[in-house]
């Protein structure tokens, strides 16, 4: 049984050590240095395919509410912007519960024409996405031996993404949105972003455990 003086020793342990990590976060550049780490290669160039991975709604779903989260619309954004910047044969966004079809939308509305976008909207998780995009590509004769393949994601979620990919039989290039880089310039928002990339790193562990990566 726990004495009431060892349970004040650990919840004051507790404390300094949220203290501790509140002050790392307030008063140094941790979260941009390790979103700015995590972040692979940033491609810039034509490539035959530009995959868009979705990632939270905001209101899931396909009909008239349906609403991106913040991460799948900063990542929409960019897409438009980049088919806008340079040539790309189709693009492919990814995602379940409404995630691909209002990125679909929503890269229209930006001008994407509706003939260059494939949806692949079964996938939960980073691994599906890549398992179910490649066989969007197979199927669509778009992953032969000098396809160029560019997926684009947040910074923080890029390395996996890209490791994914390459282990699924996908060898990609990355376009890394900077995401949590630029939630970091915001002390609200880096809160936010530190606790984005601690879930990420818990997610990157188990799909090491699970040999995904």
């Amino acid at each position: 049984m726990v004495t009431r003086r060892a349970a004040f020793s650990i919840a004051r342990n507790c404390a300094a050590v949220i203290g501790v990590i509140v002050l790392l976060i307030t008063f140094t550049p941790i979260v941009k240095l390790a979103a700015e780490k995590m972040t692979t290669d940033w491609y810039e160039g034509d490539a035959d395919v530009l995959v868009v991975l979705g990632g939270s709604m905001l209101v899931a779903g396909t009909g008239p509410n349906a609403t991106l989260g913040d991460d799948s619309y900063l990542r929409s954004v960019y897409a438009g912007w980049y088919f806008k910047t340079y040539s790309f044969r189709f693009v492919v966004v990814s995602g379940a519960e409404g995630t691909a079809e209002a990125m679909a939308k929503f890269l229209t509305a930006s001008g994407v024409p509706a003939a260059s976008i494939l949806l692949e909207s079964r996938s939960h998780t980073t691994y599906e996405n890549a398992v179910y995009v490649k066989a969007l590509l197979q199927q669509h004769s778009l992953l032969g031996e000098n396809s160029r393949i560019v997926i684009l994601t947040s910074d923080y979620h890029s390395w996996r993404a890209r490791r994914v990919f390459d282990r699924c039989g996908v060898h990609v290039r990355v376009i890394p949105v900077p995401d949590v880089a630029k939630r970091s310039a915001s002390l609200p928002y880096r809160l936010a972003g530190f606790f984005t990339i601690v879930t990420e790193l818990s997610k990157d562990l188990v799909y090491a455990l699970q040999r995904k990566t």
